[in-house]
């Protein structure tokens, strides 16, 4: 009956540890390294695995940060669908509007062992080109996976904004 027990809480805990792997906690092997600069002073960066939050009045706060990989393959199978590889360093704006406040450039660097490439944007993109729509996209799916994250999710939510 002992032996039972035994073997039995093992099982448990052999389970338990396996299924948390892959979860966010722990570092999973970055084999794509991403800058991400968005919305102001938003900034993933797993070169340095770390993210920073925009918390507007309050200032900025970064953490420790890194991808899964089921996670990393999302991000990757969404840019070579794009073909972001071959995107223009500089996408052109749309419009002569200036936004106040100017939330800078957006700046998406992702780079692999066999590819490295970066390309910046306004906020008014020019919505008429193929690959701006597609931009948007990885920009979109990125930022949900951000999101996800419990790392996010316990951050502090920002306090006022930008008009």
């Amino acid at each position: 009956m002992k032996n039972l027990k035994i073997i039995s809480l093992s099982f448990v805990l052999f389970i338990m540890f396996s299924s948390c792997k892959d979860s966010s906690v722990e570092p999973a092997q970055q084999f794509i390294q991403i800058y991400f600069k968005y919305y102001h002073k938003n900034e993933l960066n797993t070169f340095d695995q770390t993210y920073q939050k925009d918390l507007v009045l309050d200032g900025t706060i970064k953490v420790k940060f890194w991808l899964t990989t089921e996670e990393q393959n999302k991000i990757l199978n969404k840019a070579n669908e794009i073909d972001f590889f071959s995107f223009p360093e500089i996408f052109p704006s749309d419009t002569g509007i200036i936004i106040f406040p100017n939330p800078g450039d957006q700046v998406l660097r992702i780079k692999t062992d066999n590819e490295d490439h970066q390309t910046q944007w306004t906020i008014l993109i020019d919505m008429n080109d193929d690959r701006a729509i597609k931009l948007i996209e990885l920009n979109d799916l990125i930022i949900s996976l951000i999101e996800l994250k419990p790392e996010y999710k316990k951050l502090p939510p920002a306090k006022g904004g930008y008009v």
